[in-house]
């Protein structure tokens, strides 16, 4: 069972270890990495193996791809704010995007070693696509302290950031 401090951001949890608050507003650069084919190989998993054990080959595989590109992202000084569907939205702060770009780059690279999986009735090969903008942002925190908090990257950046992936 994972930690509940896996889903707080990497720069949330430095924060708090040292006493401090982040800063707000913000500047940097928000990366957003969209992952494609997982529908198709939902369907293939479950037709090769059943609903229950398709489901536990895909929570793997899901694992599995996550985990390399979180592990890229943190190892360029990045955070993850959200999982959205198929996708993640991170931020780097303090960057004027080459950070950004470069994680982007190698995200790119580590998706190419796990994007293809192997089914007992062929292969799916997964895809990426990243987009990356810069500029300032509100970071902040919102929910009820005794219920749940959610980290909410907000402003004109992100909606640039959502025009830029599609």
């Amino acid at each position: 069972m994972e930690q509940p401090i896996s889903y707080i951001p990497m720069d949330r949890r430095q924060a708090l270890y040292r006493g401090e608050k982040l800063p707000d507003p913000t500047y940097g650069a928000a990366l957003f990495a969209d992952v494609s084919g997982f529908t198709p190989l939902t369907e293939r998993l479950v037709q090769d193996l059943g609903e229950q054990r398709g489901a536990e080959e895909l929570t793997l595989c899901l694992n599995r791809v996550y985990d390399a590109l979180v592990d890229e992202l943190h190892r360029y000084g990045g955070s993850v704010i959200n999982f959205s569907g198929d996708a993640i939205t991170c931020w780097l702060e303090g960057d004027n995007g080459f950070r950004a770009t470069s994680c982007a780059l190698a995200m790119q690279a580590v998706m190419q070693q796990v994007a293809t999986v192997q089914t007992p009735s062929g292969t799916i090969t997964l895809a990426m696509k990243t987009a990356v903008v810069t500029g300032n942002a509100r970071r902040f925190l919102v929910g009820n302290p005794d219920v749940q908090l959610i980290d909410v990257l907000a402003g004109k950046t992100l909606d640039r950031l959502a025009e830029a992936e599609h």
